[in-house]
């Protein structure tokens, strides 16, 4: 499969679970010699489906920035995601190996003591053994403890959600015309898909950075309203730390997995006040344009040190869409029924 080449890994190509598109957009060299390093972007987008972006068909998506790479690139239609569920997904992709075959379970909850085996070797172990600076930017959800986070699994730096969004409660921006209000919080409501055990990771979403080999919980609750603002910074950030050297950096988006169900935010979506009502899809694509804002000004920041002809970029999603979710989850697209409990299509939880 196409990760698994293009990144040299020796391993066995990943079961045929759930199909989605992923887009390859490399090149030649400005500032390395072509084959010297190429830098490596990979867009990894929590519970997208095949039919979700413009380039796959969506009438009303506004996706102009991942057309543009896709028109650019390739678009390899038999791509299969290593799972239908969030963590064994991310375990086959940073391991290379099928999760079934290191004991993974299929979905880590936010209060686990548990992660990934620690004598697995990641992407961003091997990354960082050839000589890349490296970075995680977004959900992790491969264990929250030190010794599972970013830090400990290859990466420099990390900034994000260690799990899912509906994992626990956030604050939401009212985006209240003319003045915008202040973030509001509301009490935590049960869900029984993950009750509420006394454990405040549980609770309220931590924003959690590692730099220098320090981490912190930066905001818990996390402001939703302003994260993906404080997620393009990190990137950039990153990028223009780096732009003489080689680096990987890795985004496995918060969105646009459904949100829990809690008061603030009945649509199972959250996004920026610059992006609600900004498209014709509603909640769901107003989260997903706001996804491709982020693309964009990670590719910006790569145009801007003329990088672009020396990156390999990558965009793929993690599973389908959650499809109990209903209208707060993605689209299947050209894909129908729930054949086989998601496995083709959609997420099995």
């Amino acid at each position: 499969k196409a990760t698994v080449s293009v990144l040299n890994w020796d391993a066995p190509a990943p079961p045929p679970t759930t199909m989605l598109p992923l887009l390859l957009c490399s090149a030649a060299s400005a500032l390395r010699a072509p084959k010297d390093k190429p830098n490596v972007v990979l867009f990894f987008v929590d519970d997208l489906g095949y039919g979700d972006v413009g380039f796959t068909g969506h009438p009303t998506t506004k996706t102009p920035v991942l057309d543009k790479l896709a028109g650019e690139g390739k678009v390899l239609t038999t791509w299969y995601s290593g799972s239908p569920l969030c963590s064994a997904s991310r375990a086959a992709l940073m391991t290379g190996r099928q999760w079934v075959r290191f004991g993974m379970p299929q979905v880590f909850n936010p209060v686990v003591n548990i992660g990934l085996n620690t004598n697995e070797t990641t992407l961003g172990d091997q990354m960082q053994k050839a000589g890349y600076a490296t970075a995680c930017v977004g959900k992790w959800h491969l264990g929250q403890r030190s010794a599972y986070l970013p830090a400990s699994r290859g990466f420099d730096r990390y900034l994000g959600i260690p799990y899912s969004d509906d994992m626990g409660q956030g604050v939401l921006d009212k985006c209240a015309a003319p003045a915008r209000t202040a973030p509001t919080l509301a009490a935590p409501l049960e869900d029984p898909a993950y009750p509420v055990l006394g454990d405040a990771a549980e609770t309220w979403l931590p924003l959690v950075q590692q730099v220098g080999g320090n981490t912190t919980v930066l905001e818990q609750p996390v402001d939703l309203s302003r994260l993906a603002g404080k997620y393009v910074d990190f990137a950039v950030d990153f990028i223009d730390d780096h732009k003489a050297d080689p680096f990987f950096l890795y985004l496995p988006f918060s969105h646009v997995h459904a949100d829990r169900p809690w008061a603030l935010n009945p649509s199972y979506q959250y996004r920026g006040c610059d992006f609600v009502g900004s498209t014709k899809r509603g909640e769901f694509g107003d989260a997903l344009y706001e996804l491709d804002h982020i693309a964009s000004s990670v590719m910006d920041a790569v145009n801007k040190h003329g990088l672009a002809e020396n990156t390999l970029t990558l965009f793929t999603s993690d599973n389908g869409p959650w499809l109990r979710r209903q209208l707060a989850a993605g689209s299947p697209g050209l894909f129908y029924a729930r054949s086989a409990g998601y496995w083709n299509i959609g997420k099995g939880s």
